[in-house]
């Protein structure tokens, strides 16, 4: 039939041209609309069939069903290629991520954890930071620094202030440091400490932040609040016993994304969960059977909408 010639015209202006439907319309004497409906039309008689390739080191079959399941805006999925870690997967998706999303004038705040000490070790391997401009960002720290400092000096590169320093630099943007402990005495002194000029005013730039990195932490007894000496490990199996299952910017929740640790939480200096989530991109990092819970219980609780994993964690969700 000669619409059907009319139909193959236009798709192979289309698809294999590069045409845009402006530029079809015009060549062939029509209407853009008509272009967009003969488009369509050609796809559901099968003169247009897409296949995609995918890459091996992906899995978005797998990310597609995390994304269903769970309501997530996105969810990455590592596969390590050989010789390569988990860890360094997962981070360099989130540098991916992050690459893709952070635009000029935002404001990019992180966590702390081994996870964000990784994500800026990817970070600082990435040849794109050569091209790329990240005109008016700020990155700032979502808490301030544990009091005690650690014998193994790697634990320090793991806090929200030397991360964020970190970051700014690669980015060639400014970053801020949130000049304070990270949890004090009580509730008078979180007040006192949050109320200087300076500290208010990068809280009010986290709290305000459009882009969340955010590491999830389990109830284990390597966990960073343990390192860093803010609760024991008799402390952390009571919380246990109270309902908790993870960890996120030093705030222990419940499987429903729910504060469980209320007198922690009157004595941290930094974002609370609740602001945590009013952030419009929240990604997550996490992987491991130990932290099936805690993602869950973040995601739950609105504390996470981007998800960035291995397989092995996504199959475990997924039952």
């Amino acid at each position: 039939m000669k619409s059907d010639r009319f139909l193959i015209k236009a798709a192979e202006l289309y698809y294999r041209d590069g045409l845009s439907q402006q530029e079809i319309a015009k060549k062939l004497h029509t209407s853009r609309t008509s272009i967009s409906r003969a488009l369509i039309q050609a796809r559901n008689e099968g003169y247009v069939q897409i296949r995609i390739q995918y890459p091996e080191q992906s899995d978005l079959a797998l990310e597609r069903k995390l994304e269903e399941k769970y309501g997530l805006t996105e969810a990455l999925i590592a596969v390590p290629a050989y010789e390569q870690s988990s860890d360094q997967e997962v981070a360099f998706q989130a540098v991916d991520y992050i690459l893709r999303v952070l635009k000029k004038n935002m404001v990019f705040g992180m966590t702390w954890g081994r996870a964000m000490h990784e994500f800026v070790e990817q970070l600082a391997k990435d040849e794109r930071l050569r091209s790329l401009s990240f005109q008016n960002v700020k990155v700032v720290p979502f808490l301030g620094t544990p009091g005690a400092i650690q014998s193994d000096s790697w634990n320090t590169t793991t806090y929200s202030n030397t991360l964020a320093t970190k970051v700014g630099n690669l980015l060639h943007c400014a970053s801020y440091n949130l000049s304070a402990p990270m949890y004090v005495e009580g509730t008078k002194e979180k007040e006192l400490i949050e109320s200087i000029d300076e500290i208010a005013k990068v809280l009010h730039m986290a709290e305000t932040a459009d882009i969340a990195l955010i590491g999830i932490g389990s109830m284990q007894d390597d966990s960073s609040i343990i390192k860093a000496e803010i609760r024991t490990r008799e402390e952390y199996k009571e919380l246990v016993r109270k309902g908790a299952v993870g960890e996120i910017v030093g705030r222990i929740y419940d499987k429903n994304g729910q504060t469980v640790d209320e007198d922690l939480k009157r004595k941290m200096v930094g974002i609370s969960l609740d602001k945590i989530a009013k952030i419009p991109v929240r990604v997550g990092m996490s992987y491991g059977k130990d932290k099936i819970e805690a993602i869950k219980g973040a995601i739950a609780g609105g504390l996470v909408n981007v998800l960035v994993t291995d397989v092995p964690t996504a199959e475990l969700l997924l039952k």
